[in-house]
């Protein structure tokens, strides 16, 4: 590594630990605030809300890192401007795009870094962390069944099939009290009752039900299979069925993605669930962006840049984030494309980052 880079990396580190520690902790007090509210409502156990506490640190950490990124390269650049080591670098023969590329790269690091936290540790914290506040913090039992699970799909656009599962038990891959609707250009043509509906094998099975063909004429024909089985045309294995019941922050992307292919299979847009996948992305990615925005901003040469560096970084950050929250919930309404809606935060700010990094050296 040349000189030139382990010198900015030196300088950048201090203002990148300040920055990802102010907010990582302005992050971490809210979590105690709304921590000691809980212990104070519902005499929870403090081992157990320590727990809570500790495993809420991954997700945060998620945010927090693109944050202290910002901070880091806008402070650091905002100082060595101020203090005329820039133009010194410059003297020496150092176009300013090759003093920034430690940021970048750092940046791209970060991001990197930040994709690990959310595919590898986050998924694992989040889902720990539900169990220990439902045990423990509120004293009920995590439920062992999945309650009023609802199945859909689609052909054309059109709902073409829908299940409803009063109970769904994973570990035992049995569902109960089980309606089947088939509909055709949005007409009920076929409704199932099924007492159960077992996994057997490699295909559902169907318990003591009975099914009603609706014929044009208005006509029912009723079929019933008391004390038999029947096979069952379900498009959803087990494992597609038990995360209906889990939240994205508590898979990893390889999860989710499947979750998705699933769903979209079926004919369902399943945009909420794309958003969310795109985002796992997007955030972490956010660290390259903040690099590439503090070092075009950073460079100055007036005196007063140290003082208005972290102010300006702050309002950078709340704009990412008051877009990327836009952004978001355009996508998941259908105003936009769920991966445009994820992403339009990071566009923006490489597009204003670029043309501000490629202004440096003119």
């Amino acid at each position: 590594m040349k000189s030139l880079d382990r010198y900015m990396l030196k300088e950048l580190g201090g203002s990148v630990l300040f920055g990802f520690g102010a907010f990582t902790s302005l992050f971490l007090a809210a979590e105690m605030v709304n921590l000691a509210n809980l212990a104070a409502d519902l005499k929870a156990p403090v081992d157990a809300l320590v727990r809570v506490f500790l495993l809420g640190i991954p997700q945060i950490l998620g945010w927090t890192l693109p944050m202290g990124m910002m901070v880091g390269s806008l402070l650091t650049l905002s100082r060595l401007s101020a203090n005329s080591e820039i133009v010194a670098l410059q003297a020496g023969g150092y176009s300013l795009r090759r003093v920034t590329r430690p940021v970048l790269i750092l940046g791209l690091a970060f991001a990197l870094v930040a994709v690990g936290v959310n595919e590898w540790v986050a998924p694992w914290a989040n889902t720990a962390r539900e169990r220990v506040m439902i045990e423990q913090v509120r004293g009920r039992t995590l439920p062992v069944e999945s309650r009023n699970i609802s199945l859909e799909q689609y052909q054309g656009g059109r709902l073409s099939w829908v299940l409803y599962a009063a109970r769904f038990n994973p570990a035992a891959q049995v569902m109960h009290d089980v309606t089947i609707i088939r509909l055709d250009q949005g007409r009920p043509v076929e409704t199932t009752f099924a007492r159960r509906v077992v996994w057997v094998g490699d295909q559902w099975e169907m318990e003591d039900g009975e099914r009603y063909l609706f014929e044009p004429d208005g006509r029912a024909v009723r079929i019933a299979f008391e004390g038999g089985r029947q096979p069952a045309a379900i498009p959803y294995r087990p494992g597609q069925v038990s995360n209906m019941a889990r939240s994205p922050d508590q898979m990893s992307l390889r999860e989710l993605a499947a979750h998705i292919q699933a769903l979209r299979s079926q004919g369902v847009e399943a945009r909420t669930e794309r958003v969310e996948w795109h985002l796992k992305l997007a955030i972490p990615f956010a660290s390259f962006v903040f690099a590439l925005l503090g070092s075009g901003l950073g460079i100055q040469s007036h005196r007063s840049a140290v003082s208005v560096g972290f102010g300006l970084s702050v309002g950078i950050i709340f704009v990412y984030y008051v877009v990327m929250t836009l952004g978001t919930a355009l996508a998941k309404s259908g105003s936009l494309p769920p991966e445009l809606g994820a992403w339009i935060q990071n566009l923006l700010g490489l597009g204003l980052g670029g043309v501000l990094w490629a202004r440096l050296d003119h």
